[in-house]
């Protein structure tokens, strides 16, 4: 079964949304997939058949329809966020057809982070609610915390340490990973504190996948290991140990400094998703998956 896992990164998430257009077109066909932050918005409208739709979002967005800065500053004692979310909350309620996720084709899975219980959280399918995807993306600070049953969430992103194991679970043997930043590091010197804060996020984003991936990849090798000395692959066919493909999708150019995760505008929305199909389809054709 074919998998995908989103992350995030914030109005750079519109590179995802060409991604899953091509992919879900061109490539296999798609069984699960799972998101954190932006990831798991984009992740829910391609489970409840609603691409195009995402598409014509993305295309027509715009920074106040999604958060707008707090200007009552007589109540900052009471702040839980630097911003106000009203704009996504009632897009995320209106636009999405909450009924479909049960009954969807694809297992879904979304994470967020349970700051009560300090600890990472995944939801699938029965569970997804638009509280749950809020929190997915609630940036700490920036963003207000979301409030579940008794517990408060934020980001994702910031606790996920196995991103890929809900899908390998599921039963996975090719994921394909969509990262938000290119794949070179930055080697030039720092610049400035936004140009810090900016390689900082890039490293929370992706550190937790490159390391899920580096244990899959090992677990490949300790297969071919096996293999190569005539042992019986019925023996380590169990799901954790079974040989999985990884399909690594990055953008071919830099998507922005740090304000790009945070300025979100229909022209700038697609000129990234038109990245995104053309990236994808690149690789597609690499790997021989058209």
């Amino acid at each position: 079964m074919n998998g995908v896992f989103l992350s995030g990164g914030g109005a750079r998430g519109a590179y995802e949304v060409g991604v899953l257009k091509t992919l879900l077109s061109e490539g296999p066909p798609v069984s699960i997939i799972g998101g954190t932050s932006v990831g798991a918005m984009n992740a829910i409208l391609a489970a409840t058949g609603q691409l195009d739709e995402l598409t014509d979002v993305w295309n027509h967005l715009s920074t106040l329809k999604i958060w707008r800065p707090r200007l009552d500053v007589w109540n900052v004692h009471k702040w839980h966020s630097l911003t106000d979310t009203k704009g996504l909350k009632k897009r995320l309620k209106e636009r999405v057809h909450w009924a479909k996720i049960a009954h969807s084709r694809m297992q879904l899975f979304i994470s967020a982070t349970n700051i009560s219980l300090k600890k990472s959280e995944t939801f699938s399918n029965a569970d997804i609610t638009y509280r749950h995807v809020l929190a997915s993306s609630a940036i700490p600070i920036l963003f207000p915390p979301v409030r579940i049953g008794k517990y408060w969430y934020v980001d994702g992103a910031f606790s996920l340490l196995r991103p890929l194991k809900p899908l390998l679970k599921a039963g996975a043997d090719r994921i394909f990973t969509v990262f938000l930043s290119p794949r070179r590091p930055h080697l030039k010197d720092i610049s400035n504190l936004f140009d810090l804060s900016d390689r900082v996020l890039e490293v929370i984003l992706s550190s937790a996948i490159a390391e899920d991936r580096a244990q899959i990849e090992n677990t490949n090798g300790e297969i071919e290991r096996l293999r190569a000395s005539n042992i019986d692959p019925a023996l380590f066919q169990h799901k954790p140990y079974r040989p999985v493909e990884l399909v690594s999708i990055y953008p071919s150019r830099d998507l922005g400094t740090v304000t790009s995760y945070l300025r979100f505008s229909g022209s700038r929305a697609k000129e990234l998703i038109e990245l995104g199909m053309s990236d994808c389809h690149q690789v597609l054709q690499r790997k021989g998956l058209v």
